[in-house]
């Protein structure tokens, strides 16, 4: 399937911002991710989530940096998750 067939969401941002549009099948693969490693640990550094995350998307075709960042927004914007900070860190947790 070309990847101008495939489906594709439009990010939202907690600031009420214009998001990117992403195809869903990476969304939906950070998303998992993002989401298993918070209720892992309860709650987790942005620092430690950007250096698990991609050892567990070896075959993620894409900036894995990038995506975890702007669907760590789009989650925060849909209200699943919340950054806070603690200690000059940016921490996450579910709401």
């Amino acid at each position: 399937m070309n990847k101008r067939d495939e489906e594709q969401i439009q990010l939202l941002h907690p600031e009420g911002k214009q998001g990117a549009k992403i195809l869903k099948r990476r969304y939906d693969a950070i998303r998992k991710v993002i989401l298993d490693e918070v209720e892992a640990s309860g709650e987790i550094t942005f620092m430690d989530l950007t250096e698990r995350a991609p050892k567990r998307l070896s075959h993620f075709d894409g900036k894995t940096t990038w995506y975890i960042t702007a669907v760590k927004l789009d989650l925060e914007a849909r209200g699943e998750l919340e950054s806070f900070e603690r200690s000059g860190r940016q921490h996450i947790r579910r709401i």
